[in-house]
């Protein structure tokens, strides 16, 4: 897994953007600590407007994002977790929690900077809206596992 301190690097590149500005230069430090296919394809992933936002009165606000051949669920700020950050792509089971070799997905990292920038669809959601979009993100199987 990379380095904790890279985490922390990336996060506060994340935290400089302000009044809803993404310069060149935070694309410069983004670049400087994410593979570029990474900022690139969740700098695309805003461009198309493909984050969605959902807000609840109880608790912390939920993403989707509209990847190339799914709809991901993102979670942030998981304060439970030695990861932080949870994505439902193949991409962050592989390459985040497995191999080590990325901080977080794309869509992780188009959830962040959408964030920032207000780049994104919000949606209120009820409780029972959650639980749906969550039954049919992660369906139980015949063991009820």
């Amino acid at each position: 897994m990379p380095s904790i301190e890279l985490l922390h690097i990336a996060n506060a590149i994340i935290d400089s953007i302000e009044n809803q500005d993404l310069s060149d230069e935070h694309i410069i430090k983004l670049n400087s600590v994410f593979p570029e296919t990474i900022v690139v394809g969740a700098l695309d992933l805003l461009d198309r407007e493909n984050v969605i936002k959902y807000t609840t009165p109880y608790c912390y606000p939920q993403y989707q994002v509209i990847g190339s051949t799914d709809i991901y669920t993102v979670l942030l700020n998981i304060t439970i977790s030695p990861t932080p950050f949870y994505c439902s792509c193949p991409a962050f089971s592989y390459c985040v929690l497995l191999s080590g070799s990325h901080m977080m997905c794309k869509h992780i990292l188009a959830a962040r900077l959408a964030d920032k920038l207000s780049l994104f669809i919000e949606r209120p959601m009820k409780p029972e809206d959650v639980e749906a979009m969550f039954v049919r993100q992660f369906p139980l199987n015949d063991a009820g596992l």
